[in-house]
């Protein structure tokens, strides 16, 4: 069993298209405003790295706010950002996670983790949790690279506070469980490759009333069984 764990120490920063002033870093917490995109790595127990990437515009911000990675956007059209571990590609197996969200409102759109295949390019492969701000609704979603998506909707969480998230994925399912219970079983459309650990926030052309976020326990994710 691999556990992966984020920690609150950066221990690297590599900076490609957007420059030093943009960026304000101490141990405890990273933040960033700006074009392009920045990555760094936290170091687990057992000397594990994850490297992240963080893609992100103007308006969007991450840092470390005890015990949770925040990604957050101002409640501005069409702001975004997201992060994507590097280093690390999971496939079949269960795995399991803790997270929570703020401001969930129209106009804007919240992933809460877990799997993508291609980052940005939701409809070539995903497993995840999302809040849908033009529907106004949570998701629990899938695409297969091979073509297809799949949707249910959940009304029955309560997404402003932490949730644990656990996901049982096979070459013919998905099953998405939420503090141990079963929500839902995709069939039609179950990704079949190798895919990497994200989050995202965003909005929509239309500025929302509030700062959509979503928060990621460190540490809380890990593999079951795979």
């Amino acid at each position: 069993m691999r556990s992966i764990e984020f920690k609150s120490v950066l221990v690297l920063v590599c900076v490609s298209t957007i420059t030093a002033s943009l960026i304000t870093y101490a141990l405890s917490s990273l933040y960033m405003n700006g074009e392009g995109y920045v990555r760094g790595s936290w170091i687990s127990p057992a000397d594990h790295y994850l490297p992240l990437a963080f893609r992100v515009n103007s308006q969007g911000l991450i840092y470390y706010d005890p015990p949770y990675i925040v990604i957050r956007v101002h409640n501005e059209s069409d702001q975004w950002i997201s992060w994507l571990a590097f280093g690390e590609i999971f496939d079949f197996g269960i795995y399991e996670w803790k997270a929570k969200c703020e401001n969930n409102v129209s106009n804007t759109h919240i992933y809460l983790g877990i799997f993508e295949h291609h980052h940005g390019w939701c409809n070539e492969g995903i497993i995840t949790i999302r809040f849908d701000g033009v529907a106004t609704r949570w998701q629990l979603y899938t695409s297969s690279e091979l073509g297809g998506t799949e949707t249910t909707t959940i009304n029955d969480v309560n997404f402003s506070v932490e949730n644990t998230f656990k996901i049982d994925w096979t070459p013919s399912h998905v099953s998405f469980y939420v503090n141990g219970t079963l929500k839902a079983t995709h069939t039609t459309a179950v990704p079949q490759e190798a895919m990497q650990l994200f989050a995202e926030v965003g909005t929509g052309p239309s500025p929302p009333l509030c700062e959509p976020k979503c928060l990621f326990r460190e540490g809380s994710f890990r593999e079951i069984s795979g």
